[in-house]
């Protein structure tokens, strides 16, 4: 049985563990930030994933490839499109090893279902994402990394990545990126006083996709209404394909959404209404274990690879000298 141990003890302990114990992996040692060496050391794990804030991912997933172990490692790939360079060029070092980023939506059926499909709906002319949370939206809620931009900390990284990850998934290659930021929640209490929020809790991004069609990406983690379902929607010729929690939607021309894959979202550690992220590591865990023990590589065919990490770190990197420019369009 393969044997795993995390890097980090937030989304690891609560979603990690349970879910890759329930799909058959061993999973031996929960690490944070200061032992996080004693995972990478121990030569009774095989897979390591890292589930830390952006700006380590660097420096504990090249030490795990060096180290021979496999690896999953977190969203978004890295700090920029420099460091998700050198991971690449270090998973490329290891071709025996699996290295893989944690965009474990790919997994679920609808999504897979949807990439299978999207031919149904013609070519695309208009793509979009809709994420309100109110997550972050209480201003006693403490400041951590998420709030620290020099961490990798906020929503366009932690959230938006899966978006930009999603449109590639399904086959959309993006040129330029239009970027607004803004963080409405500017201080939130730390150690006994006030910390300065560097990071975006609000995101505005326009896209431009290589086929000439246009998109949009609406986030926020600080909507004053309820926990929204998060959506995508694909606009084509020929249809649309909705994809929220763990269904795929389809509508002809002129008819109403109707469900063509997928099913209602389970109840599981890490499911919300912004994404089926618990079964989605089920998923990615049972992959995992074929790959491992049964020597099935083809079930991580769905994964998103250091390749994929790097392009959507690309994206990422261009929307954010968008909004550092006041809105420039920026290609990659």
């Amino acid at each position: 049985m393969a044997t795993v141990g995390i890097v980090g003890r937030g989304w690891g302990t609560r979603v990690q563990v349970p879910a890759f114990r329930e799909a058959g992996l061993d999973v031996v040692k929960v690490a944070g930030r200061s032992d996080w060496r004693d995972v990478i050391d121990s030569p009774d794990i095989d897979l390591v994933t890292i589930v830390m804030p952006p700006a380590t991912h660097l420096q504990i997933a090249s030490a795990a490839l060096e180290a021979g172990k496999h690896v999953v490692s977190e969203k978004p790939t890295a700090m920029n499109a420099g460091e998700a360079e050198e991971l690449l060029a270090i998973a490329r070092r290891h071709p025996s090893q699996i290295a893989i980023i944690d965009h474990e939506l790919r997994f679920l059926p609808a999504w897979i279902a949807a990439r299978r499909r999207v031919g149904e709906i013609g070519t695309l002319r208009y793509a979009e994402v809709r994420y309100a949370s109110p997550g972050r939206g209480d201003r006693n809620r403490e400041w951590n990394w998420w709030s620290d931009v020099e961490q990798g900390g906020g929503i366009w990284g932690a959230v938006g990545s899966h978006f930009v990850d999603a449109f590639r998934y399904f086959g959309f290659e993006i040129a330029a990126a239009h970027a607004t930021f803004h963080t409405v929640i500017a201080e939130r209490p730390y150690q006994g006083a006030l910390r300065e929020v560097t990071s975006d809790d609000t995101a505005a991004v326009h896209l431009r996709f290589r086929n000439g069609a246009v998109g949009m990406i609406a986030l926020s983690a600080v909507a004053a209404g309820p926990d929204e379902p998060a959506m995508i929607t694909l606009h084509g010729q020929s249809g649309a394909f909705r994809l929220t929690g763990e269904e795929l939607l389809k509508a002809e021309p002129g008819k109403p959404f109707a469900r063509i894959a997928g099913g209602e979202m389970q109840q599981r550690p890490g499911n919300s209404p912004g994404g089926a992220f618990g079964t989605g590591t089920l998923l990615l865990g049972l992959a995992l274990k074929a790959a491992l023990d049964d020597g099935d590589r083809s079930a991580l065919a769905a994964a998103a690879t250091f390749e994929d990490g790097l392009a959507q770190q690309r994206v990422l990197d261009a929307a954010r000298r968008s909004d550092a420019s006041e809105g420039r369009w920026e290609r990659l």
